[in-house]
C-alpha cells in the first residue's frame, strides 16, 4: 500500500508514518509538508491514499484544490485530517469525494479504523462528526 502523508508538522508526520506501518503490512510512505511540495516533487507516481492534514488555525481547504487533486490521482482515497471539528467543511468534503474525514485529537486507533474502512471501499467519519448530526 502507498500512501503520501501531506502535513506541516514532521513530528506528527513521523508519528502517523510509524502508526501506519506498524499496523499495515508494505506500506510505502511519502511524507511532505505541504500541497506545493507534494506537487513538486511527485511525478507520475500513483498513491493508495493521500492523507491531508489541516492545521488547528486553518479555516478550511478550498474544495476546488482537493476536486483538482482528485482528478489528477483518480485511482487515489483521500483522508482528511483537521486541527478542529469544522461540520460543514466535513460533510462539504465528503460530498466532493473525500472518503474519510477525522480529528487530530482522535485516538490513533481512529486513524487506523479509517484507513481500514477507506481501503476497503468504504466512507469513514469521526465519531464527532457522526454525533454532530
Amino acid at each position: 500500500m502507498k500512501i503520501a502523508l501531506i502535513d506541516q508538522h514532521p513530528v506528527l508526520r513521523s508519528g502517523m508514518s510509524v502508526l501506519l506501518k506498524d499496523h499495515f503490512e508494505n506500506v510505502t510512505m511519502l511524507e511532505t509538508a505541504c500541497l506545493n511540495s507534494f506537487k513538486k516533487n511527485v511525478t507520475h507516481q500513483t498513491f493508495d491514499i493521500i492523507i491531508i492534514g489541516l492545521t488547528e488555525e486553518c479555516d478550511g481547504i478550498d474544495r476546488t484544490i482537493i476536486k483538482r487533486m482528485m482528478r489528477e490521482y483518480p485511482g487515489s482515497s483521500f483522508v482528511v485530517y483537521a486541527g478542529r471539528l469544522l461540520y460543514d467543511q466535513a460533510l462539504s468534503l465528503m460530498k466532493v469525494g473525500v472518503r474519510g474525514y477525522l480529528l487530530k485529537n482522535n485516538q490513533p486507533e481512529e486513524l487506523v479504523t479509517c484507513i481500514k474502512t477507506v481501503i476497503k471501499g468504504g466512507n469513514y467519519t469521526c465519531s464527532e462528526i457522526r454525533d454532530f448530526s
